[in-house]
């Protein structure tokens, strides 16, 4: 029977040998989250953090929260004290009710804090080589199936949500990850994210084919390029990301969606959210779709102060979510 084990052992996968987490020990200061560690199927390790465990013998769904762009790390240190980002508002709403996950971008170590720094000047050079659709998908997914062998943790129903850029990626991880049985994505837009750049600079008054069509055909000269930039993208993120959309991502999803915009965003505007519900609609792909009048990419209502349209509509994805798991 031994001898049988161990070559079962032998024949397993490297990333469901690893699949268990292991926990670093280390409590992140002053706020109720631990620290965690799996090895991925690219055999990299992937750093994530879970909220501690409030109700003994009780198992809760697990959410994971995927943040937008940029390549700070989930807890930064600031004159002495550690800050966390929008994934502490996540647990707020849903202490007692959802285990909260987080992972750390591959190329990122805990505590990394670029501030407003550009980040091809203030990143590590191994997060541009790490920091593609493809590459960071998988590393979440990675941690959620760690995060499912966690005790307390009921993985029969997870969530996986996102901002801005994050709400790609979070329809991406329901993609390659069936264990996400939903899906949301806040200020995510809708079509390739070009559309949105050349959007954006087209109402500052600025050319998009100079900035944005020129800059892709450029990427695609050299499309793996970590030292190349673009509106400070590396050319390998913009190959990595710009070839799909969020609407893609949800057309192959089998995921419950849940989709939420602002209509009075400057960053990634309503009328990509608009184009996106038409396509989805046409495709009988069915979705909650929430259209915010007058909020902004902050989801930030004009006589709401920030955070409270984001905790608002955190409220009401935590009722969809969890009111699904009642029946």
């Amino acid at each position: 029977m031994c001898r049988l084990l161990v070559a079962i052992a032998l024949v397993l996968p490297a990333w469901l040998s690893a699949a268990v987490p292991t926990e670093s020990g280390r409590s992140i200061n002053g706020h109720p989250f631990r620290e965690y560690s799996t090895i991925d199927v690219l055999g990299r390790k992937v750093t994530f953090y879970v909220s501690e465990h409030e109700l003994p013998g009780d198992k809760l769904p697990l959410v994971v929260y995927v943040q937008g762009t940029g390549c700070s790390s989930h807890f930064t240190r600031r004159n002495g004290q550690v800050l966390a980002g929008v994934h502490r508002l996540v647990y707020d709403v849903l202490r007692g009710r959802a285990r909260v996950a987080v992972v750390e971008k591959p190329g990122v170590e805990p505590f990394d804090d670029p501030g407003n720094r550009p980040m091809r000047e203030s990143c590590r050079p191994e997060f541009f080589y790490e920091h593609t659709l493809d590459r960071w998908s998988e590393a979440i997914a990675a941690a959620i199936r760690s995060a499912h062998a966690l005790p307390g943790v009921d993985d029969s129903s997870t969530l996986a949500l996102g901002i801005s850029e994050g709400g790609m990626v979070a329809v991406r991880v329901s993609n390659v990850l069936p264990s996400v049985t939903h899906a949301a994505s806040l200020a995510g837009g809708g079509p390739n994210h070009m559309y949105v750049l050349a959007e954006y600079v087209r109402r500052r008054g600025l050319d998009p084919q100079a900035i944005v069509y020129d800059c892709w055909r450029e990427v695609q000269t050299d499309p793996q390029n970590t030292t190349r930039f673009c509106l400070d993208h590396s050319f390998r993120q913009w190959s990595g990301f710009y070839r799909t959309s969020l609407i893609e991502e949800c057309l192959k999803s089998t995921a419950k969606l849940y989709l939420a915009h602002g209509s009075a965003d400057e960053q990634n505007f309503i009328a990509g959210f608009d184009m996106m519900r038409a396509e989805l609609a046409a495709k009988g792909r069915s979705a909650v779709f929430e259209r915010l009048e007058g909020a902004g990419h902050s989801m930030d209502l004009p006589s709401q102060v920030a955070p409270e349209g984001l905790l608002a509509v955190f409220e009401r994805l935590a009722r969809w979510f969890l009111d699904d798991q009642s029946g």
